[in-house]
Parts: C-alpha cells; structure tokens; sequence
C-alpha cells in the first residue's frame, strides 16, 4: 500500500465529510473532529462533537459524575456526528479491508500494517490542518485519532492530539480524564 497516497486520500475524504457537516451546522460550535479505526484497522471513518451536542445529550442524561461528563464529552463513540458523512471513506475502507486481511496472520505485519495506517490518519489530518481548513476552530477545537478498541483508544488519542494541536490544546485535552472542561 502506498502511505503517502493513502494519506492524501484520507485528507480528501475528511475535507468532504467535515465541510458537510459545517456546512449543515454552521450555528454550531465545534470542539472536535477525529478519525477513528477499529483494532483491525478495517474502516476509517470521521468524527466530531459540538457543545450543542454534547450539552443537550448531558441535559437528557441528568446528573453525571466527572468522569462521566469527561467520557461523554471525549469518547467518539458517544459523539453526534459519528460516521456523519462517512461515504467518501468508503473507497479507503475497501482497500484497508484487504490490506488487514493480507497480514492478519502475521503478527509483526499486522502490527507493522496498523502502525502505517494511524501514521497515515495523522498525516492526513495534518495535511487537512495545512491547507488552512481548521484555522477558524483552532482556538477551541482538538484533531486527534482514535480506536473502536477501548485498550489502545487512549493512547492513539493523546499521541496524534500532540501531534496535530497547537501546544495550549493539546494540554487541555491531554488532561481531559482529570477534570471536566
């Protein structure tokens, strides 16, 4: 597989279903976008979170402990805009498929395969981060990646966060667990 194409790739389909989504929900204020994998590394897929969202879903929900209200707010699974707009990964799914299919019996391939495609997630969204697309949320939104699969979620999360966010960000969100923000 070609990395760096891939990378391109993911950017491209990133551009096309977060510009959906703001374009949809303009009068929203965005705190996070990520991409998320499963622990096969199967599927891309992109994710995000408003204030809105996360306020109306904790209203709903009543009171929460901390850590609870630290879950809800950081774990993409529990997001509004899961998979919204997922159908320009799509293509890069199929190929991803194929790909895990071809090293899942060799553990040192496999591990080499899902190393390759969280670094191509990154570089795709720091290739998005570039071109400018996220300068009007850079303030107050986190990019990271992440996981379907809870044991490597976190530090996929903090890895990529400090990665691809200005240092002031990616201090807050790296204490997320520790306190509600």
């Amino acid at each position: 597989m070609n990395w760096g194409e891939l990378a391109k790739d993911i950017a491209a389909a990133a551009r096309s279903s977060f510009s959906e989504l703001l374009a949809q929900h303009r009068d929203e204020t965005f705190y996070a976008f990520a991409l998320y994998t499963d622990e096969d590394c199967y599927t891309i897929e992109p994710a995000a979170n408003s204030l809105e969202q996360y306020h109306g879903k904790m209203s709903r929900k009543g009171k929460a402990d901390p850590q609870s209200l630290a879950y809800y707010r950081w774990a993409s699974a529990e997001w509004a805009y899961e998979s919204f707009a997922a159908s320009p990964f799509d293509a890069i799914c199929q190929k991803l498929s194929a790909a895990s299919d071809e090293v899942s019996g060799d553990m040192t391939a496999f591990g080499a395969f899902k190393t390759d495609v969280q670094r191509a997630m990154i570089e795709g969204l720091k290739l998005l981060a570039s071109d400018g697309f996220f300068d009007q949320l850079r303030a107050r939104a986190v990019l990271f990646i992440t996981s379907s699969d809870h044991d490597e979620a976190k530090e996929m999360e903090d890895g990529s966060a400090r990665i691809l966010n200005p240092p002031e960000v990616y201090e807050l969100f790296h204490r997320r667990y520790q306190a509600t923000i």
